[in-house]
């Protein structure tokens, strides 16, 4: 059944100041939403488990991929937010400290082989940020912690993680250099050694924490702060479709980012324990050759997609109504209806108010809340990304969803 939210047009959106985390969740329309930071993007087989377990004991029944690489619990009871922390703890998914869980993010590329360069700069930075930049460290040298919306990336050499928007990024080049680039750098510097560029991006990260403090509010993002001259790459970045890679592993893609959990219960029994499952941005998970080792535990097309032609990849969307306040309809819901008439090459995402949240990187349509009509009916409205100060077209909400080909006409509508 369609359903759609009655909120005033003219009603402000609330913008949250931080990203939520295990020590620090986030309340949100249908329970805390519990974060979990996965150390170089690897998550075992076992700890897979245990957060499906924890999904159909103490959340809604699924675990969501984030834009960021991360992993959530959702719909998390407050009574149960300590026994479901504690639990993840257990199961070293989350520091046993505060402070560490709380220290600026390292993302990281899942495409590299352990103990390669790139693993290692991505261990050796996620060490010094814990060092020199939680905020037990910070206070220590007189500066207020850094906004949980602030991060690292860690990149492989092809750069498949530009569409991340992080203020600080490291990379592995060709020639065996490490790369460093932030939103004031023109061009990004070269280092040697791993050592000294994660002290340099540690420098960097230091001195927007005392920068950050000298506006009113306190800014929180480094390229709030600067006027940078490099190319906005935040945009780029190709995503790898589901499908094998190689050495025999997989992608294999989740609809929406929602994995079902009773489904990776049914899947982590097939697969050895201690092998890995990694986190993709694209809200995919790259299967290791391991955990394959007996068998495809992924062909229910329920639940998984493993060919690069399944039309649920050419939608996404935030969460959407009911599960978010501000949502003025079902934005998921919504985005499974219109992916069969989606023309091949074209991604739309589906949001449910103008905030756009985890619209993807590759998207070439956005489909968005745009007010109500006179009959109090929400209404949509359709823009590329980058253009939505134009007038594009409007539609129904309801008049999309119950009639979904509708898409089709809206994608070519002249003024787009």
């Amino acid at each position: 059944m369609a359903r759609e939210s009655r909120i005033p047009s003219t009603e402000a959106f609330k913008v949250q100041g931080w990203c939520p985390t295990a020590w620090r969740p986030m309340r949100s329309q249908d329970g805390w939403i519990v974060r979990v930071r996965p150390h170089c993007a690897s998550i075992t087989v076992r700890q897979w488990r245990v957060l499906a377990e924890l999904a159909l004991a103490h959340a809604q029944p699924l675990t969501e991929l984030t834009r960021l690489g991360n992993v959530q619990l959702r719909g998390v009871d407050e009574a149960q937010l300590d026994r479901v922390r504690c639990a993840l703890i257990d199961a070293c998914l989350v520091p046993a400290d505060a402070d560490v869980d709380l220290a600026p993010p390292v993302h990281c590329t899942p495409l590299y082989r352990a103990g390669d360069a790139t693993h290692a700069l991505a261990r050796l930075l996620s060490q010094a940020v814990v060092e020199r930049l939680s905020p037990a460290a910070l206070a220590r040298r007189g500066l207020e912690a850094l906004p949980g919306k602030f991060g690292f990336v860690v990149d492989d050499v092809d750069r498949r993680l530009r569409c991340m928007k992080a203020d600080i990024e490291l990379w592995v080049t060709a020639n065996g250099q490490m790369a460093l680039s932030a939103a004031d750098f023109a061009e990004p510097v070269l280092f040697n050694f791993a050592e000294h560029a994660v002290a340099s991006a540690i420098e960097k990260a230091l001195w927007f924490a005392r920068e950050r403090m000298l506006q009113a509010p306190p800014l929180v993002r480094m390229r709030s702060l600067v006027h940078s001259n490099s190319v906005d790459v935040h945009a780029m970045g190709t995503p790898i479709p589901p499908g094998p890679l190689i050495h025999g592993a997989w992608m294999v893609g989740v609809p929406l980012g929602r994995i079902d959990a009773a489904a990776m219960l049914a899947a982590a029994v097939l697969m050895p324990e201690h092998a890995e499952i990694r986190v993709t941005p694209w809200r995919s998970l790259l299967v290791s050759e391991d955990a394959l080792a007996g068998g495809n535990p992924f062909s229910d097309a329920t639940h998984w997609i493993t060919r690069d032609d399944d039309v649920r990849l050419r939608t996404s969307s935030c969460v959407g109504a009911p599960r978010c306040g501000q949502a003025r309809f079902a934005a998921q819901e919504l985005s499974i209806e219109i992916a069969p008439h989606v023309p091949h090459g074209i991604h739309v995402h589906v949001s449910g108010c103008a905030k756009l949240c985890a619209l993807s990187a590759d998207a070439t349509l956005v489909v968005e809340a745009g007010g109500v009509d006179e009959a109090g009916r929400t209404l949509l409205r359709v823009n590329r990304p980058g253009h939505r100060e134009h007038a594009g077209p409007r539609i129904p909400y309801i008049e999309l969803f119950e009639q979904p080909q509708h898409i089709q006409k809206l994608i070519h509508d002249p003024h787009l």
